[in-house]
């Protein structure tokens, strides 16, 4: 288990781990967002991950074999699986709250 929060002291617990498949830059971005939400990160394939971000690359087959049996190890666990994209709208996080008063 590998719970990279970083210097994240608000966050108490984490939400549960997220594997990220790829090298973009966009995934770096959900790999932020996912942290920020109170996810941790993991490298490797298990059956308690809470998702796996896959970039575009991953899903079109142009990534290296390591990669690729990464994901193959993801769908074997029945994992969700988010895209990029995906990952963007599901670790979006709350905005400030607005007060009248």
């Amino acid at each position: 288990m590998n719970h990279e929060l970083g210097d994240q002291a608000t966050i108490t617990t984490v939400k549960g781990d997220v594997v990220f498949i790829g090298s973009s830059a966009a995934l770096g971005e959900a790999r932020e967002l996912a942290r920020a939400f109170g996810h941790g990160r993991s490298d490797v394939a298990r059956g308690d991950l809470a998702y796996a971000v896959v970039d575009d690359d991953v899903l079109d087959g142009i990534c290296t074999p390591a990669e690729a049996g990464l994901l193959v190890q993801v769908r074997a666990l029945d994992v969700t699986v988010l895209t990029v994209h995906d990952a963007r709208t599901r670790f979006r996080t709350d905005p400030e709250p607005i007060s009248l008063a």
